[in-house]
């Protein structure tokens, strides 16, 4: 075979284009721990969410969390105030996107028991509407044996 001056060329373009294809298989089949659907739009509202959970934590209000073998049990500890009026509780699975869901917390005064259909780490994420209107946001990470 002989060499010829192109042959370099096409083979580092050969090898370009299959790391970069290998790079963008797996940007699609592998989910990181926060997954939304368009993440650079997403990412406008980032300042937006960092309020949200600011002021959780301003009110002092605290997000027990106690997992056993088939479920987890959710209790705000509020220090003080009104309670929020309603919330959604949010699941989500780092491997699996047919596990994540959505629980609606009716009344969060009282603890909400939820059951978690894996074992495994769970990302929870609870975001209460209060009676201003005003949206606040805690997430927490819980381990199901």
């Amino acid at each position: 075979m002989i060499f010829r001056w192109w042959m370099p060329l096409a083979i580092g373009v050969a090898i370009s284009a299959t790391a970069n294809g290998i790079l963008i298989g797996t940007s699609l089949r592998v989910r990181p721990e926060k997954v939304v659907d368009k993440p650079y739009t997403a990412s406008a509202f980032e300042d937006e969410r960092a309020a949200e959970r600011a002021s959780f934590a301003q009110r002092g209000w605290s997000l027990d969390s106690a997992v056993d073998a088939s479920g987890c049990v959710l209790t705000l500890q509020l220090a003080g105030g009104a309670p929020p009026l309603a919330g959604i509780v949010s699941f989500y699975r780092p491997d699996d996107r047919s596990a994540d869901r959505q629980v609606a917390w009716a009344d969060p005064g009282k603890p909400l028991r939820c059951d978690l259909p894996r074992s495994g780490t769970w990302q929870v994420r609870v975001a209460l509407r209060d009676a201003s209107g005003s949206t606040l946001v805690h997430e927490v990470r819980v381990s199901r044996p």
